[in-house]
């Protein structure tokens, strides 16, 4: 497999992924695969791209996976579809969208929640590259996914003339604050996990900030991926989220439930 042009994007939900992915699409000779493990983006039946799609296609082929799913046996499924990925993309070099939440699909029949993912394991003995994007205020991605999902609007392109921009919200605090606990510790885990793999972290905040600008984000993305931008970035994707005080209608609930938790740093 010719791992050496396979990147993987890691990363969580309202992390900036798409932004990324848009300025990787602006590099030269580079393709990106979204979040192949979310068959409501993709499309299995649609896309040949779908990890779903692929597994289903797979398994005809070869039941065994299923039928003698041995640890040998899944590796094989997983580094076959990373082949079929850079068949798709190529002569380009390929990055694909992984979330958190879908790291436990490239698992076996066992895999002890805390040990590190075979993914990872997968990504290292092939030289595949990591990518892993997240956002340091976990206040506000948790935030800004309850909003998302509330608006249902999760992308700049999404919104409508009649969708109004200032609406504020009366969000669940203790929820906020458990979330936003149970992701901080994601990403110590992430973060932890891929200290052996060849990794670029990259943060929201810096992404938000810097990309596209010809600084060192961009230097460092471009040194990393091994290839250049073919022309000025552009996004299509505009930033979505207010400050917290002016979209949240219970901001002082917040703040103070976030102040008790241990959070009240991510509120200023």
């Amino acid at each position: 497999m010719a791992a050496a042009n396979l990147f993987i994007l890691i990363s969580h939900e309202r992390s900036g992924s798409h932004l990324v992915g848009e300025y990787l699409r602006s590099l030269a000779d580079f393709r990106v695969f979204d979040e192949v493990c979310n068959p409501d983006a993709i499309k299995p039946k649609q896309h040949t791209e779908s990890f779903f799609r692929f597994k289903y296609d797979y398994i005809v082929k070869r039941p065994q996976l299923l039928l003698e799913p041995t640890r040998q046996e899944y590796t094989g499924f997983v580094q076959a579809y990373f082949s079929h990925l850079l068949t798709l993309g190529a002569p380009s070099n390929v990055a694909v969208d992984i979330k958190y939440g879908h790291i436990q699909n490239f698992e076996g029949w066992w895999w002890p929640m805390l040990e590190r993912p075979s993914l990872l394991n997968i990504c290292e003995t092939s030289g595949i590259g990591i990518l892993h994007l997240f956002r340091e205020n976990v206040v506000e991605a948790t935030v800004s996914s309850m909003i998302a999902d509330k608006r249902y609007v999760w992308h700049s392109w999404q919104i409508k003339p009649e969708t109004p921009v200032d609406q504020k919200f009366e969000l669940p605090v203790r929820e906020i604050v458990r979330k936003a606990k149970v992701l901080e510790r994601e990403i110590y885990w992430v973060k932890e996990w891929v200290l052996r793999n060849n990794t670029l972290e990259i943060t929201y905040e810096r992404v938000s900030a810097e990309l596209g600008r010809g600084g060192a984000l961009d230097s460092a993305l471009t040194k990393f991926l091994g290839r250049a931008p073919k022309a000025p970035f552009k996004p299509r994707l505009q930033k979505l989220a207010r400050p917290l005080r002016e979209s949240v209608e219970n901001f002082g609930e917040l703040k103070a439930a976030c102040e008790a938790a241990g959070l009240g740093h991510l509120v200023p």
